[in-house]
């Protein structure tokens, strides 16, 4: 597989990490004549308009009258009619409509906040991107798709989806920050999913390749990327792939069914030449 690209999301990546820049070099990939400053632009005023409203409050004084301020005012909200809409991952998309998925409405919210000193974060809880706003005397945990409602901890154990037959259990995991890196690859495999369901295989591929470079060391997006490029009939790519997941998994379970994909990929390479 490449070690470079020419996409520039390639360059960006191999960084420090910028939330809102990252995710409108995603937004490109729908609209390539975006103007990521404008969007940058509408950040900062909509952050200058509420300044005055954090004037001498602390951080859990000032969160819920910034949430009345984003999901009132502004008017965000959760598009539960049409939530694999791809444009509910494109952030311009978001912000000129004002509706969106759990992280991109996150994503908006984190940003706006970020400028007034809000020490706010994502976190990758299951199935449902949230925020953090880490606030004396605990962190105070936030849904954007529900208008901005907060939750307690007993509140988010009810939230955690069943597996095998049996409710996961509460975590402090589910609820760290998440990095921005994190943050940017769950949009894309958000896209990605989309995109594999509408067999849009290239932009899938795309999706694939840029969650990599974002997380170069996490063996299991070598894995999928190198089935989208076998689905693509990019064989030569679909190898390499293959060949970094066994490279950077720990005693991976399918290492016998990823090496005799291999072997029939490079057989079918050996047809073809």
């Amino acid at each position: 597989m490449p070690l470079r690209s020419s996409d520039p999301f390639f360059s960006f990546a191999q960084g420090d990490i910028d939330l809102a820049q990252g995710a409108l070099l995603i937004a490109r990939e729908a609209r390539p004549d975006l103007d990521g400053s404008h969007y940058l632009h509408v950040l900062d005023q909509w952050a200058d308009d509420f300044a005055a409203q954090t004037m001498g409050r602390s951080a859990a004084e000032a969160i819920d009258p910034f949430s009345t301020y984003v999901f009132e005012e502004l008017g965000f909200r959760g598009n539960q009619e049409a939530y694999d809409d791809p444009q509910n991952s494109y952030i311009d998309a978001v912000i000129d409509r004002r509706i969106g998925i759990p992280i991109t409405l996150s994503l908006g919210y984190i940003e706006i906040g970020r400028r007034l000193g809000l020490p706010l974060s994502g976190v990758n809880f299951p199935y449902h991107f949230l925020v953090r706003c880490d606030a004396p005397p605990e962190p105070i945990f936030i849904d954007p798709f529900a208008g901005g409602q907060r939750l307690d901890r007993q509140q988010l154990a009810e939230r955690l989806p069943v597996v095998d037959g049996a409710q996961l259990r509460f975590s402090e995991q589910y609820v760290e920050p998440a990095s921005p890196r994190d943050i940017l690859a769950r949009m894309l495999r958000n896209l990605k999913r989309i995109h594999v369901t509408e067999r849009r295989l290239r932009d899938a591929v795309r999706c694939g390749e840029r969650i990599s470079w974002l997380l170069p060391n996490e063996a299991e997006n070598y894995r999928d990327l190198g089935f989208l490029y076998y689905r693509a009939h990019e064989y030569g790519k679909s190898i390499a792939a293959f060949e970094e997941y066994l490279r950077w998994a720990d005693e991976p379970h399918d290492v016998e069914e990823i090496r005799q994909n291999i072997r029939v990929i490079s057989g079918r390479l050996g047809l073809l030449n």
